[in-house]
């Protein structure tokens, strides 16, 4: 897939529009340098050339330029196409050198005889056309290698480019899978949890289990709905928290406390979604909740960080858990952001830290 995607990008830069306008940018630029040059040195040397015989320079030279030019873009066309993966760039380039130099020599030969032919009504001379066959080969292989090069620098940078793209893209569907398969653990951490406190509260009170199933059904379809979303609103995070602490209740009833205190203009930031349910839920299974010992948590902001605390009361005997609640947090976190949640615990109370995230 790599290879025909970076094959299908590198084919792009040899369409008809970037051949007919690397012909034209070329042939321009050697139609106004060569004959300048000429012209440059004929008034050194005290030559005067006729206005006919300038022009028939440029018209010379322009036939020529788009003669070799267009071998020598269909040459790099060809050897694009068929060495696209190959890794000998030096070698590949002294071989289009050679072979776009040929290109250059014989349409050059070729051109000069007629140009000579039409002109002069006449075969040219040997010594003349020779000596003059010399002069413009050497001028057209130096302006052909020099071509050549950016041509062929103008290729790799090409290269580099889509390469990086195809890796940039392929270490995003990667990033994006190993997202994906984080978030599909919250669904059944949340649903192992949930049946976990059922368990506890069937043996306890039948009649609130009812109550649990009921509300339980209504929130899961919340979990189901952000399990496409890589970040959610702080606001809707609360808003579920309302509902979940409602399901809590029906359990703890008075034994569990919770109590935001969240600056409003926060509201539209952005947190991985049940990263709260997930925090309460872990308060809830290794700390002791009774009447004598009420669990209290506390919801609020530092800096950029939601802080979730609540008091520290160990359990003396660990609920059933699969242990990839926190651990699947701060893995989220690394998809999304440079900042880390932070897990602490005090003599007095456990403390989880979660960054904020902004829309950008």
């Amino acid at each position: 897939m790599a290879n025909k995607f970076l094959k299908m990008n590198q084919n792009i830069h040899f369409t008809r529009k970037v051949i007919i306008w690397t012909i034209i940018i070329v042939c321009f630029v050697t139609t106004i340098i060569i004959p300048t040059i000429f012209f440059i040195e004929n008034k050194i040397h005290g030559v005067n050339n006729p206005v006919n015989v300038t022009l028939l320079n440029i018209l010379f030279t322009l036939f020529v330029s788009i003669s070799i030019t267009t071998a020598n873009v269909f040459t790099f066309r060809f050897f694009n196409d068929r060495y696209i993966n190959y890794k000998g760039y030096l070698k590949i380039f002294v071989i289009e050198i050679l072979v776009t130099s040929i290109n250059a020599i014989v349409i050059m030969a070729i051109a000069l005889y007629y140009f000579f032919y039409f002109t002069d009504n006449k075969l040219p001379k040997n010594d003349e056309f020779f000596s003059s066959l010399f002069t413009n080969v050497v001028i057209a292989v130096i302006v052909n290698i020099i071509v050549c090069g950016f041509a062929e620098a103008y290729i790799l940078f090409i290269k580099w480019k889509n390469t990086l793209i195809e890796t940039e893209k392929l270490q995003r569907e990667k990033a994006e899978s190993q997202y994906a398969a984080l978030k599909n653990q919250v669904n059944p951490h949340f649903l192992f949890n949930s049946l976990n406190s059922l368990s506890s509260l069937i043996r306890v009170s039948p009649e609130k289990a009812i109550d649990f199933v009921d509300k339980f059904s209504k929130i899961y379809r919340y979990v189901l709905d952000m399990n496409d979303k890589m970040v959610v609103e702080l606001k809707d995070e609360l808003n579920f928290l309302q509902s979940f602490y409602f399901l809590q209740k029906i359990r703890f009833g008075k034994n569990l406390e919770i109590e935001t205190n969240i600056d409003a203009a926060k509201l539209n930031e952005y947190i991985p979604p049940l990263s709260i349910q997930i925090l309460i839920e872990n308060a809830i299974k290794h700390n002791e909740i009774s009447s004598e010992k009420p669990l209290k948590i506390n919801i609020y902001l530092e800096n950029d960080f939601l802080v979730i605390e609540n008091n520290l009361q160990l359990k003396n005997s660990m609920e059933s858990s699969t242990g990839i609640g926190l651990s699947n947090l701060k893995e989220r976190y690394e998809h999304l952001s440079d900042k880390k949640p932070e897990f602490y615990a005090t003599n007095t109370a456990y403390i989880a830290k979660i960054p904020l995230l902004s829309a950008t």
